[in-house]
C-alpha cells in the first residue's frame, strides 16, 4: 500500500503526522558540555565525509570537555539491504534507515532503546533535514535537545540557536558546541 502512494504525498503525510505528534514526557535540565555525562549527536548519514565529521566531533567532544559517553545516530535514507559498509552499528554509533520506518516515515525499530534513553544532552546536527529525525527528537527523552534554527518542530527543543546568513554546516554546529562550552547551565 505505502509504495503505491507517490511520494511526495507521502511526505506530506508525514508532515502532517509529524505536526500531531506529542514531545515525549521528559525531565528537562539545562547542562554545559563539561557536565554533561552523556550526549547524542542526531544527523542525516547521506555521505562518508559526513560520517567521519560526526565521528571527529564525537571524538573532540569526550577529549575537550571529559563527556563520557558520545552516541551517534545517523538516519540513512535508505534501505538497510543497501546501508553503504562504513556506517555500521558500533559501540557508541548506530543509524536508522527506510527499512526501520512506518508508513508515515515514523521511526519504529532500532531506535526505542536510544529514545527513551535520558541523555544529558541531544544534538540535532541537520535540524528539518529528515522528517525521521524530526519524530527521533521528538520521541527522545534527552534532558535537553538543541539544534540550530528548526522551521518544523520548535516546540521539541529546549534551545533553538538562530541561523547566520552564510553559514556552512561545520560552522552552525562549531556554534552549538561553542555555546554549551560557554554556557552558565548547571
Amino acid at each position: 500500500m505505502a509504495r503505491l502512494i507517490p511520494q511526495k504525498l507521502r511526505n506530506k503525510l508525514a508532515l502532517r503526522m509529524l505536526s500531531f505528534a506529542s514531545a515525549q514526557g521528559r525531565m528537562k535540565q539545562g547542562t554545559s558540555l563539561d557536565k554533561a555525562s552523556t550526549l547524542i549527536l542526531v544527523y542525516n548519514g547521506e555521505t562518508e565525509a559526513k560520517y567521519k565529521l560526526v565521528k571527529d566531533i564525537s571524538n573532540y567532544l569526550k577529549s575537550e570537555f571529559g563527556v563520557k559517553r558520545v552516541m551517534r545516530l545517523a538516519y540513512i535514507d535508505v534501505e538497510e539491504k543497501l546501508t553503504p559498509i562504513w556506517h555500521m552499528r558500533k559501540l557508541e554509533s548506530d543509524f536508522f534507515c527506510q527499512s526501520d520506518l512506518n508508513w508515515h516515515h515514523k521511526p519504529v525499530k532500532n531506535v526505542e532503546g536510544l529514545a527513551n534513553e535520558p541523555f544529558d544532552i541531544l544534538i540535532n546536527l541537520d535540524p528539518d533535514a529528515a522528517i525521521p529525525i524530526d519524530f527521533f527528537v521528538a520521541m527522545s527523552k534527552a534532558k535537553m535537545k538543541v539544534s540550530n534554527h528548526s522551521s518544523r518542530r520548535k516546540k521539541d527543543y529546549d534551545i533553538l540557536l538562530p541561523p547566520a546568513k552564510g553559514d556552512t554546516w561545520k560552522q552552525r554546529n562549531h556554534r552549538i558546541i561553542k555555546f554549551l562550552s560557554e554556557s552558565p547551565l548547571s
